[in-house]
């Protein structure tokens, strides 16, 4: 995790060099205390930021929201009016010399440098490794990143730690996606390749995708590895789009859907094709089925 203070170079230029430092020393000293709280290890102070490591993801998440929530309500002189943007991922790394090294330490540099003031993003992996519902509920793909020496962008998720009436919905802004037109569904049958898969209300993450480790393998040359993610929220099974050639759903009642990093809620029957328009004589089509 890479935690740094945003505007930093405007505090010294509106505020002078000796007050904007004592600010920013104090608002360090308060995120390393938090993530020393979450089990995190600091491994250096650099300029205006710090740089931890974590052995749990959770914890890691939890601490990125704890320090938004206690920067954004401490009132104290000394802090007022500072803001934190952090970026995170996950991976292994080279710990050595009290220092650590690694293509992971330079994603997570990266994907801070995305973030504006205020915000958590992470990589998908980190989304997608979350256990407790309540940090993955809030997990929101944001943008993708690319990344010298990998042939494929990454992908970035926006953890929205605010309370969720000032979170932006990401889903399609039309009737019928309306969560609150539909009864709660308990049950979500997905038919592919002839061969039923059942979710139940207790899924918290199941992946489609031509991956190797995703729930649902699905191959394509337009798929990508982890290209989609169906959850049980609130009692909806939502389907949340990560790929790169995006997710096509036509519904039983004619409705054709396109999501591009985009979350729709599944209701009724219908069909899910990965990366291209949905073609009923594809074989890779999936057929899907909510009551």
């Amino acid at each position: 995790m890479f935690a740094d203070v945003a505007g930093s170079t405007a505090m010294y230029e509106n505020m002078g060099d000796d007050l904007a430092r004592e600010r920013i020393s104090k608002a360090l000293n308060t995120l390393i205390s938090i993530t020393r709280r979450h089990n995190g290890k600091l491994v250096k102070t650099i300029g205006d930021e710090i740089l931890v490591y974590f052995s749990d993801i959770d914890m890691a998440v939890y601490a990125a929201k704890a320090i938004q929530e206690t920067m954004e309500d401490d009132r104290s002189p000394e802090t007022i009016g500072v803001s934190i943007r952090i970026g995170m991922q996950y991976g292994s790394a080279i710990l050595e010399s009290d220092d650590i090294f690694g293509d992971t330490v330079n994603v997570a540099a990266r994907v801070a440098g995305m973030a504006k003031a205020r915000q958590i993003l992470c990589t998908q992996e980190i989304a997608f490794m979350v256990n407790n519902p309540e940090l993955s509920n809030n997990m929101r793909p944001y943008d993708r990143l690319r990344v010298k020496g990998r042939n494929e962008q990454l992908d970035v998720y926006l953890f929205g730690w605010e309370q969720e009436g000032d979170i932006t919905a990401m889903a399609t802004a039309s009737s019928f996606t309306n969560p609150a037109r539909y009864e709660q569904a308990k049950n979500l049958t997905l038919k592919y390749a002839g061969k039923p898969h059942n979710i139940k209300t207790d899924t918290m993450s199941y992946i489609l995708g031509r991956g190797k480790d995703c729930e649902l393998v699905v191959k394509g040359d337009l798929i990508s590895r982890y290209h989609s993610k169906i959850e049980h929220r609130r009692g909806k099974f939502i389907i949340t789009d990560q790929s790169t050639n995006g997710t096509f759903i036509h519904t039983s009642e004619g409705q054709d859907v396109f999501l591009r990093r985009e979350e729709f809620t599944l209701f009724g029957s219908g069909h899910i094709s990965l990366g291209k328009k949905v073609d009923l004589n594809d074989e890779n089509v999936i057929h899907f089925h909510c009551e």
